[in-house]
């Protein structure tokens, strides 16, 4: 119902709020929810949330908090631990504690209600239809190329850096253009008086491509001399790149520069002519447009994702995580300049996380002016705008934003938030590094870890200015995700005391410096001033978090992740990049902080560059750098398998669980996913670096009881290693669009176990009421869904 309690205000107010009933097409007073068609929601996983808590002492303030609770409840006898002190909590090996508290905890769940106020600020100009109004704030989230208070002012990007005698176009950067240059994306396109004026020109096809001086070298470009015959031709043989015909082309009735391609987001074929959909955030949740990577939203809608509801749009329209509501108009409604904001009272499970929406540098632009349609995103569409799935490592950064967006434990009430997402998006800032000059990291001296650590503090700076929720615990609340290869490293000194979310869990105790090989991330040289002298990873606040892998229909159908034990041939198997002394191997002495080198040197199975196989080469032990044609079905095939660094973290830790593989992790002082949280004893063997030589004897000399118990708890965890809840919201997004259902929808529906998202709200569930900084916040809610007797 509407609340509608002593009112002090006029008749002028009155005509407004109704105005606004009507607005926001209030036709019953209680939102319930749509029941879709698609089976989605019942296959994802509702988190139970509660809180017992555990056994421990209790001192200063936390005794002032407890000091009146009943008896705590014996977690230890009821959830006792196994042989390797791990407690299984829906059917994964948890440390004894976690475990212990979250079995304690969901069977005395309970809904709290919660405040969500819908925004009615509005922006100068609507933006001048050049960005999105966030109604929270009152401000505008301008487009590529444009700024200011209505977005209405006009910025020039320039594709090239200042020209000199030598190079006439600028030095080298990603968006060298010797044609047309879009000044509002930094982009180069063929440009007015041309066939195809709206086609890329991108890098090399512009330029003049030199053959190689030896056979097998690869071609070189030279940056100083444009290729304009070979772009603007209109000769009939040969036409140039702008001007050729694909009809003719595909019919190989002309030729064209084979350098020349579709690099760009939102066109598909050969010469760009297939329009396709772009890669947005949650693709704009049904409510705008996506233009090249940021949201057109719709009128009333706001976000990154088109996903927060203002008092213009429709309420029947709102999100799940929004509904059912129960409308709660406030009695101070300030409505000068603006519409009444509104309150819409929604029962919610705790941990609630707010989810900051940031200026679009941090994010929206960064995907909007992507000089490659593969960087930093993990899906983009085909001709049909069927979702095609990458094989992008980083891709982990937007399946997570896409899923804590469209969560139910995300709310718009900061006051209320136990846990606060900063939405920055490193993982397209670093690839976009030298895309184009007004993203350069020629202040930096290069360092794209400099530039990133930069972003971070600006977007510190912005929530400090503009948001009152940092200063309660010193952002200690607040969750940021580094995904890049040395994880936390550079992180700016101010948001250190944050949760990190991370692929890479250095702790330093052992490489205390940057181990990357590759000069560009290394962050040795960033200033104590700035990033301060903190380690890369701290295990008591932060997460390792799984890399991205690419849903499979074939692996999941073939269930590789559950082969048994006979079928297990290979004791111990890996398979990558070995180093310098192997054909097309890394040079740096430092690639892998030298472990894959010292493994390859023991037991490597394919010759090296000198012929020579590994001293203690076996036959069941395969150690090659030669890539193979059946991957996962090795893996899944082997006992054992390696998880090394690669420059910082690899994806190799995914490939074992998701294959049923048990992980032999072998990088001292490196955290791997959920290391701090569940118990890798139970399902990993650790070997330290010293102790490569002795590798295969320690393998041998675990017995069988341990070896199937091992692959046992691999199954029952490797689920949790998939994104799933963002694969499933892109699925519901195609079938509810397109009405169809991908193989990898198909699979991907019949699972059943938590995934990455579902972990993590497990984690923070724990981290919320067991932190002892946290329980004088837990203390002082008014509601917080804990029954008395678990207090």
């Amino acid at each position: 119902m509407i609340s509608i309690e002593k009112w002090r205000f006029s008749w002028t107010l009155v005509a407004t709020v109704a105005s606004v009933l009507t607005l926001v097409s209030v036709v019953h007073l209680f939102l319930f929810p749509l029941v879709p068609s698609f089976d989605y929601f019942t296959a994802r996983q509702q988190i139970q949330n509660s809180c017992v808590p555990i056994k421990e002492s209790a001192e200063g303030v936390t005794n002032r908090v407890w000091e009146n609770s009943p008896p705590q409840l014996n977690l230890d006898h009821r959830f006792p631990a196994d042989l390797h002190n791990a407690v299984v909590y829906r059917n994964a090996p948890w440390k004894a504690e976690i475990g212990r508290w979250l079995s304690g905890c969901d069977s005395v769940a309970k809904e709290v209600d919660l405040v969500e106020m819908i925004g009615g600020k509005s922006c100068k100009s609507d933006c001048s239809g050049q960005g999105v109004c966030n109604h929270e704030l009152g401000q505008c989230r301008c487009f590529h190329g444009f700024r200011g208070k209505g977005c209405s002012e006009r910025i020039h990007f320039q594709c090239n850096f200042p020209k000199t005698p030598e190079l006439p176009y600028g030095r080298w950067v990603v968006s060298i253009c010797p044609t047309h240059c879009d000044t509002t994306r930094a982009m180069c396109f063929c440009g007015e008086g041309t066939k195809y004026p709206n086609r890329p020109v991108a890098e090399a096809c512009g330029f003049q491509v030199n053959l190689p001086s030896q056979p097998g070298a690869p071609k070189s470009t030279d940056w100083a001399k444009a290729d304009l015959d070979n772009i603007f031709t209109t000769n009939g043989s040969k036409p140039g790149w702008c001007n050729v015909d694909p009809e003719e082309a595909y019919a190989l009735k002309v030729q064209f520069k084979e350098e020349c391609d579709c690099k760009y987001d939102g066109l598909l074929g050969q010469f760009c002519e297939v329009p396709v959909s772009s890669t947005c955030v949650n693709q704009c949740s049904g409510h705008g447009h996506c233009r090249g990577g940021f949201c057109q939203c719709d009128n009333g809608w706001y976000g990154v994702d088109c996903s927060i509801p203002s008092v213009m749009s429709s309420m029947s329209e709102w999100p799940q995580w929004l509904r059912p509501a129960h409308i709660d108009i406030p009695i101070n409604a300030n409505i000068t300049g603006n519409l009444v904001n509104l309150n819409a009272v929604v029962k919610k499970k705790r941990p609630l996380v707010y989810v900051y929406d940031l200026p679009p540098e941090f994010n929206s632009l960064l995907l909007e002016g992507r000089h490659y349609k593969l960087e930093c995103v993990n899906r983009i569409y085909n001709e049909k705008n069927e979702t095609l799935w990458t094989d992008m490592l980083y891709g982990s950064q937007m399946a997570f934003y896409e899923s804590i967006l469209a969560s139910p434990h995300r709310t718009l009430n900061g006051e209320e938030a136990d846990f606060f997402f900063v939405p920055v998006l490193d993982s397209c800032i670093i690839t976009r590094a030298d895309d184009a000059p007004h993203l350069s990291a020629q202040e930096h001296r290069g360092l794209r870890s400099s530039l990133t650590l930069e972003f971070y503090k600006k977007a510190y700076e912005h929530i400090i200015e503009h948001y009152p929720y940092w200063n309660r615990t010193s952002g200690r609340d607040h969750i940021w995700f580094f995904s890049w290869d040395e994880g936390a490293c550079y992180a700016p000194k101010e948001i250190w005391n944050s949760m990190m979310l991370v692929h890479w869990g250095n702790t330093n105790s052992k490489h205390n410096h940057s181990t990357t090989a590759y000069w560009a991330d290394n962050w040795d040289r960033i200033s104590s001033s700035r990033r301060g002298n903190h380690s890369c990873f701290d295990p008591e606040k932060d997460l390792v978090l799984p890399a991205w892998k690419a849903p499979d229909a074939f692996v999941l159908r073939s269930k590789l992740w559950a082969s048994p034990r006979e079928k297990r041939k290979t004791l111990f198997y890996f398979n990558g990049n070995l180093g310098s002394a192997y054909p097309n191997g890394r040079p740096e002495s430092s690639y892998s902080m030298g472990v894959r080198q010292k493994l390859a040197e023991e037991y490597g199975s394919s010759p090296n560059k000198e012929g020579k196989l590994g001293k203690q080469h076996a036959e069941d032990v395969i150690v090659t750098s030669l890539r193979s044609e059946n991957y996962h079905e090795d893996l899944s095939s082997s006992v054992f398998c390696g998880v090394l660094p690669g420059d910082g973290w690899s994806g190799r830790m995914e490939d074992s669980i998701l294959q049923g593989c048990i992980p032999v992790v072998i990088q001292d002082g490196i955290f791997l996913p959920y290391e701090n949280v569940l118990n890798y004893e139970s399902f990993v063997v650790r070997i330290s670096e010293d102790e490569i030589p002795n590798l295969i004897n320690i393998l041998r000399g675990l017995n069988e009881t341990e070896i199937q118990f091992r692959l046992a708890n691999v199954q029952k965890v490797w689920q949790r290693f998939l994104y799933r809840d963002s694969i499933l919201l892109e699925a519901k997004r195609q079938n509810a669009k397109f009405g169809r259902m991908n193989d990898w929808a198909v699979e991907f529906l019949k699972l059943r176990e938590d995934d990455v998202f579902t972990t993590l709200i497990q984690i923070l569930h724990y981290k919320l009421h067991n932190d002892p900084w946290r329980r004088e916040l837990v203390h002082q809610k008014k509601d917080f869904g804990i029954p008395q007797e678990c207090l």
